[in-house]
């Protein structure tokens, strides 16, 4: 898979129902090493400004080993990791159906 695919396939796969599009987003940034899946929300209180952006994963490619390292964020900022996948679609999987409560809580 080509880089410029990575994030609108990742995009594509934590879509949104149209309905709900208006009050959640999930999105994937490219970051150093890899990428982040970001779900991002109105504020809690309904002012006006920027949305909340709550990391829910990490994803890197690991070349040596042609292997998907997939990682969660802890509540005190810090990423661990989550496990070893082949392919993309293993790891979006693996984060939708979230097994631990680890991305989606």
């Amino acid at each position: 898979m080509q880089k410029d695919q990575i994030i609108p396939k990742i995009e594509q796969f934590f879509k949104v129902p149209e309905q709900v599009a208006d009050k959640i987003k999930n999105i994937a940034e490219r970051v150093k090493g890899g990428y982040v899946l970001i779900e991002n929300r109105p504020r809690w209180d309904g002012s006006a400004g920027h949305w909340t952006r709550l990391p829910v994963a990490k994803m890197i490619f690991h070349k040596p080993t042609k292997l998907w390292k997939l990682y969660w964020m802890r509540a005190s900022g810090k990423w661990w990791f989550y496990g070893e996948y082949k392919t993309l679609n293993g790891v979006l999987k693996a984060i939708k159906k979230d097994k631990n409560s680890c991305f989606w809580g």
